[in-house]
């Protein structure tokens, strides 16, 4: 059998203009605020481009209005500014297929396994020193399922209500379904 010997080759982005349009790429494809992090490994995985040039592009691309960051999830993250957008819209053609390609497939692994790991989340937030609430969410995809947040009490039923909802998020979403529709199914009898 043949090995491939082009499988492993990434594209070489050296060009300053090519590095802003994959950045604008990538945060344009993402269609979410991006974190630094998020971005550079997403540059990083699909491309070879150099850290040093790729750090200071981001700086430029800033300062030249193309993004700017916002506050999301407790943490500044990246995203378009309409010259930006209108930037990427113009000269999206201009990235070679395979970058595209590279970057998009960069992007959704990132993703995939990021919101696997985002789609549940349980926070227990101390009101005062002796009360305390639980925060839950339950997301699939970018969709919220249920986003509440109950007060509990003490710090141990609030730990309690949080391993009750990571061990079944789901029967808990039904649940609490199925007793907000209870009242339409007993108008209709």
């Amino acid at each position: 059998m043949k090995k491939n010997i082009w499988e492993n080759v990434y594209y070489r982005l050296k060009d300053p203009v090519e590095i802003k349009l994959a950045i604008l790429y990538v945060i344009f494809y993402a269609d979410i605020p991006v974190s630094d992090v998020e971005l550079k490994h997403c540059m990083l995985e699909a491309t070879s481009v150099d850290f040093l040039d790729l750090c200071d592009i981001i700086g430029q691309l800033i300062s030249e209005n193309h993004m700017k960051t916002v506050w999301r999830d407790e943490m500044d993250k990246y995203v378009l500014t309409p010259s930006g957008e209108d930037m990427i819209s113009m000269f999206e053609n201009k990235l070679l297929p395979s970058v595209k390609n590279s970057l998009k497939h960069s992007v959704d692994q990132y993703y995939k396994n990021e919101t696997s790991r985002k789609s549940l989340r349980c926070d227990v937030v101390p009101i005062t020193d002796q009360l305390f609430q639980v925060e839950l969410e339950l997301k699939e995809g970018k969709t919220s399922l249920l986003a509440l947040s109950l007060f509990a009490g003490n710090k141990n039923k609030a730990l309690s209500m949080c391993r009750g909802f990571r061990h079944n998020p789901y029967e808990a979403y039904e649940k609490i379904t199925a007793l907000l529709t209870e009242f339409d199914e007993e108008d209709n009898q």
